[in-house]
């Protein structure tokens, strides 16, 4: 989009820009050109494969639109407008309501999605994202002209500026991992719409807006348990609305779990399921293990025998490990933050093969008060404590001389201080939802859609994130249990060893260590000058010695390590 009429002589550029996006809509694609604005869209059809092309027009030709994801009401939104609908796309119906109500129509819509609309008689854009953030969207704009797109390495490429790595960026993905590709991109110049936001660009600027908060009760009455489990029934219900079939990725944890159950009732055909396999997995030492606490396989095993479901063991062998973290570090440009995106990696490859969609647990543990640690007092007290259950890659002392205490006042904004418990889990839980979760969210949707996969989340439903906002942490934190509403909410759903086993995260590789060492090694043999300039790899040196034997977080050290050195080579980034 640009304000002097010089858009249409970008074309070459836009389509370069689809095309490092194919993955993402292997099912289709198109573009609208006009002097002041081009769009170009690549579509994953799950409704109206045949009818659903966009980029789409109103038919008085005032708005155009280009949207990523779904809006699950959308049916029920079509019959309060007056529109000559010509699909049964929920594209469609956004774009209806954007006609009929503005930019005030983000309010009503309960889904995930990215969208633009182009307002071609005031020559004006809207951008908008969905409530969490499930879907992803990075732009540029430096007052004549915007790019935008679903990832941001599209945005970062098509400039005519060098490519570059965000320097403050790096340095949190290395120091706060858990925390960091949300604020902004890798790339310097490129940001991302927050989640629940929107921007309008005009030639007056750009006006950002909030519409949506999650912000949890410090205090009050928990909804009845009934009621939560029917608002989960009802998201999952909605969320298996598909012309294309759906699959479900089951870890045995309590979230997946009941959302097998939920999806196996409403579809016609018990849908597949998909869980991870590393070799060993069983005699893992998960009593040292920071979030991954027992082995999932007996767990979903018995989950998807309850609910009626086939279970495919996805294997990830370690001889392919090291292909697979050159391959995630491509495909991830918030760089990969976490060993287990391996898992989220070859299990949307797996599932790619036969549905198109598949039900994630993605953002229960964030608002139904899943983490163990917000009943630690020091992690509620200091963001500091958080970051060191991940352990930080060490940093050059001239680039920062405090890496940890400088993220850690970045965070304490979020945080309450307070004498009241409630008060600062609810506080740490804000954080948690507004950094830590939209990167897990962007995580699952990078590695799902590199597949052409759609990832739908149901514990991101709007009438569920209103119920588990009302829950406050004495509720749900009952008895230093954590989730131990959902819990009551889900008996007699899932079987009863899953509704009270405790939350153990995607399962990772604990004896990747070696390939982590050897690729680390060659690696830093020449690192780019991105990993050279702010790393101080020497202090890394002991963690390479074959006959070290690492510990978590050396090993989650050397996996963002490796990940930041692919990074800077397959961008090109000095």
């Amino acid at each position: 989009m640009r304000f002097d009429g010089g858009a249409a002589a970008q074309l070459a550029r836009a389509r370069v820009m689809r095309e490092r996006l194919r993955h993402r809509g292997p099912d289709g694609e198109g573009e609208l050109v006009d002097p002041y604005c081009v769009l170009q869209h690549t579509r994953l059809a799950l409704l109206d494969r045949e009818g659903g092309a966009q980029p789409m027009t109103t038919p008085d030709g005032r708005f155009s639109i280009v949207f990523n994801g779904e809006v699950y009401d959308h049916t029920a939104l079509r019959a309060e407008l007056s529109y000559p609908f010509r699909t049964r796309c929920d594209a469609e119906t956004v774009l209806a309501a954007f006609a009929a109500w503005g930019p005030a129509c983000v309010r009503r819509f309960n889904g995930m999605f990215a969208f633009f609309v182009w307002d071609h008689a005031r020559r004006c854009g809207f951008l908008a994202r969905d409530p969490l953030g499930v879907k992803p969207l990075a732009y540029a704009w430096d007052g004549v002209e915007l790019v935008f797109a679903s990832e941001a390495h599209a945005v970062a490429h098509c400039r005519d500026s060098p490519v570059r790595a965000d320097d403050d960026a790096v340095l949190e993905y290395l120091i706060a991992p858990c925390f960091s590709g949300v604020a902004t991109s890798m790339f310097e110049g490129v940001e991302y719409l927050q989640p629940g936001h929107t921007l309008e660009v005009s030639r007056e600027g750009a006006t950002a807006r909030r519409y949506f908060r999650f912000e949890v009760a410090a205090d009050g009455e928990a909804p009845a348990p009934e009621a939560l489990r029917s608002a989960l029934q009802r998201a999952v219900e909605r969320a298996c609305v598909a012309e294309a079939p759906i699959g479900v990725f089951l870890s045995g944890g309590l979230d997946s779990s009941a959302i097998a159950a939920f999806a196996a009732a409403a579809l016609p055909e018990p849908p597949p399921a998909y869980t991870i396999a590393f070799e060993g997995m069983a005699g893992f030492d998960y009593d040292h293990s920071t979030i991954v606490v027992s082995d999932d396989s007996p767990f979903a095993t018995r989950a998807a025998a309850a609910s009626g479901l086939s279970l495919m063991r996805v294997q990830a062998p370690r001889s392919e490990l090291a292909a697979d973290l050159e391959r995630i570090a491509r495909h991830n440009d918030a760089l990969p933050a976490w060993e287990q995106e391996v898992a989220q990696d070859r299990l949307a490859r797996a599932a790619a093969g036969t549905v198109k969609a598949v039900l994630v647990g993605d953002a229960a543990d964030e608002t139904h008060f899943g983490y163990h640690f917000l009943l630690d007092a020091a992690a509620t007290a200091s963001p500091a404590a958080i970051l060191r259950r991940f352990g930080q890659v060490p940093v050059r002392r001239e680039v920062l001389a405090d890496p940890l205490a400088t993220f850690t006042e970045r965070y304490r904004a979020w945080m309450r201080p307070s004498d009241s418990p409630a008060q600062r889990i609810a506080g740490t839980t804000a954080l948690i939802v507004e950094r830590w979760l939209p990167r897990l969210l962007h995580n699952g949707d990078v590695h799902t859609m590199r597949a052409g996969l759609e990832a739908r989340v149901p514990f991101a439903d709007r009438e569920l994130l209103a119920l588990a906002a009302a829950v406050p942490p004495a509720s749900g934190l009952a008895g230093g249990v954590e989730k131990a509403v959902l819990r009551a909410a889900l008996r007699g759903v899932v079987p009863e060893e899953i509704r009270a086993r405790r939350k153990s995260a995607l399962p990772k590789d604990q004896g990747a260590a070696g390939v982590l060492q050897s690729e680390a090694s060659r690696l830093l043999a020449d690192p780019p000058e991105l990993v050279r300039a702010r790393v101080d790899v020497a202090a890394l040196a002991p963690l390479l010695a074959p006959q070290r034997r690492l510990i978590e977080w050396e090993r989650a050290a050397l996996f963002r390590i490796i990940g930041l050195c692919h990074f800077g080579h397959h961008h090109g980034i000095p």
